[in-house]
């Protein structure tokens, strides 16, 4: 199932954390955390849902995705509050089947989930692309798909919705299933172009948050590559820095020309921070004359916040230092 996990948030595509989760919109800082959450919810029989965007697409107005929610057509009365558990519960799975054999042909192409109550979500997968106006791209890719008189269109476009994961439980006991995982690559590519030629930003631009505190740093290095800014900003914050982050950045801090024991405390916000070690992981990197990852290599392991033919460092910022 991890896999299924990780492909949800196309953690192979884009900064996929921070982001929220639950309804009440906790954080999920690490991938770590989020596969913690995925296996508690799936051996508790619990529900869960995450955002659909991360923190970074949401700033960037970055869509790797369009969500659709389409369930199946019940009566106005089925939403009050007193009829809305009744009908939820009495839904019979072969009305659930019905829709989906109607909806065969765009379930074979897309990532399809189905929710485990009256319904079933649509993932459809791009390459990372900014949207000037979400909802009217994602209304846009309905019609061509056919499907714009099914989806739900409240909360179409929504750069702030949630929707349940992969192995986590609806409350009427149903399991979340993943009815197709793999997605249509000639689609895909397809829909990004039109989409990037009718809604797409006139002007890309990417933002990466960093704190003050790395503006004495950043003063005296010149100006750092995109992977390396982003993960200044997790370092100086306190959050959690993988053992690939914490190579990729001391290699860049000894390419500078910083000394081990100069470099040492920048890591020192770092919840598992150790002097001792951390000036000898430096100075083993030093000695060796250790590279930063290739921009193929970081994006895999989730240290590159933009698309890879966004940043002038591709294809390996090592070239430039």
């Amino acid at each position: 199932m991890e896999s299924s996990w990780l492909s949800h948030i196309r953690a192979d595509k884009v900064v996929a954390f921070p982001r929220d989760y639950g309804l009440w919109r906790k954080k999920l800082l690490t991938q770590q955390q989020y596969l913690t959450a995925c296996r508690h919810a799936e051996k508790n029989m619990l529900e869960l849902y995450t955002s659909i965007y991360s923190d970074y697409e949401v700033t960037n107005q970055l869509a790797t995705e369009l969500f659709y929610d389409i369930d199946l057509c019940m009566d106005e009365s089925s939403y009050t509050n007193l009829n809305y558990r009744s009908n939820l519960y009495n839904i019979k799975l072969t009305d659930v089947t019905e829709l989906i054999v109607q909806l065969e042909p765009i379930i074979k192409t897309v990532r399809t989930l189905y929710t485990g109550g009256r319904g079933i979500h649509l993932h459809i997968d791009l390459q990372p692309v900014q949207l000037s106006n979400l909802r009217y791209a994602a209304m846009y890719v309905a019609e061509l798909l056919g499907i714009a008189e099914l989806v739900d269109k409240q909360v179409l476009g929504d750069w702030r919705r949630v929707s349940r994961v992969p192995g986590s439980y609806h409350k009427s006991g149903n399991k979340c299933v993943l009815l197709n995982q793999a997605t249509n690559q000639e689609l895909e590519q397809l829909l990004s172009k039109l989409l990037h030629e009718k809604y797409g930003c006139k002007t890309l631009h990417y933002t990466v948050q960093l704190p003050r505190e790395t503006s004495e740093v950043t003063y005296m290095l010149g100006e750092p590559p995109p992977c390396i800014s982003f993960l200044f900003g997790q370092l100086t914050s306190g959050q959690p820095l993988s053992h690939g982050a914490r190579l990729h950045l001391g290699a860049y801090l000894m390419k500078m020309g910083l000394e081990p024991e100069e470099a040492a405390v920048l890591y020192s916000k770092l919840p598992d921070y150790n002097n001792t070690y951390t000036t000898y992981q430096l100075r083993w990197l030093q000695r060796h004359s250790y590279n930063m990852y290739s921009c193929v290599k970081a994006k895999q392991l989730g240290l590159c916040p933009l698309p890879l033919d966004g940043c002038k460092y591709y294809p390996s910022p090592n070239r430039f230092f």
